[in-house]
């Protein structure tokens, strides 16, 4: 498709918006080109600027343009492969592992009483004491995801006071503490952006958001550790391998 047909009934902004994703995956736009003004555009095509603009938000969302105040619009990065979760590695050791540049700011670390829900997944009594971090995780100075851990304070006591910076949590747990990750359950939903996932991630509320939530065992099928991760949707996408059993 490289023109819009008005015989269809498929909306124009949408035939808009599948011609531009196309010349993005055909390498036509390229990362970090700047597309015609909306003006142009609706001159090229023949349609009217909210038409043009509707298209332009759709493709923002999906990630696969970037808007920047007072420059334009420009195609975005290829989107990273959340791959970590066919593989039992942390985001950041598969990150690291693709070469890409990271960095955590921790927003929080504390000793809590488990409500009742965390409780129920660590297989801990409520108001027993947890661990609780709160982090901000960066790609290629980029905030991607926030993630919330709750691990058993029996477990690992002393963790708090490790630097917690720049390192991947599962690694400093199985080298100090011999809290080595065997399984995990997960679960992954789409939601949206609320304000504190825009205020952090610096998207827009609403946007698309990978919600991740993650019980992960040990060999002894012991719960160490509740984590709960919320993915810029237009940073990312989960890739998984499927075999047949």
């Amino acid at each position: 498709m490289s023109t819009l047909n008005r015989r269809i009934p498929i909306p124009l902004y949408y035939q808009l918006k599948e011609i531009l994703k196309e010349q993005i995956e055909e390498g036509i736009l390229s990362p970090g080109d700047l597309l015609p003004s909306e003006r142009e555009l609706s001159e090229k095509y023949g349609i009217s600027r909210p038409t043009v603009r509707q298209a332009l938000k759709e493709l923002v969302y999906e990630g696969l343009l970037t808007r920047e105040k007072g420059k334009g619009t420009f195609v975005a990065k290829p989107k990273l492969e959340y791959g970590f979760i066919q593989h039992f590695v942390t985001f950041y050791e598969d990150m690291a592992a693709r070469g890409y540049t990271l960095r955590t700011r921790v927003l929080r670390r504390e000793v809590q009483e488990a409500p009742k829900r965390v409780a129920r997944a660590l297989q801990l009594k409520e108001g027993e004491k947890i661990i609780f971090l709160e982090r901000l995780r960066f790609v290629e100075d980029e905030p991607v995801v926030w993630v919330q851990n709750h691990i058993p304070h029996n477990l690992c006591p002393g963790l708090l006071e490790e630097d917690l910076t720049d390192r991947s949590l599962y690694g400093l747990l199985s080298e100090k503490y011999h809290l080595k990750p065997q399984w995990a359950e997960v679960s992954l939903e789409p939601t949206v952006a609320s304000d504190l996932d825009s205020s952090l991630l610096g998207i827009d509320l609403g946007a698309p958001v990978l919600l991740l939530e993650n019980i992960t065992y040990d060999a002894e099928n012991r719960p160490i550790d509740l984590f709960i991760s919320r993915f810029r949707g237009d940073k990312g996408r989960v890739r998984v391998r499927v075999l047949r059993s």
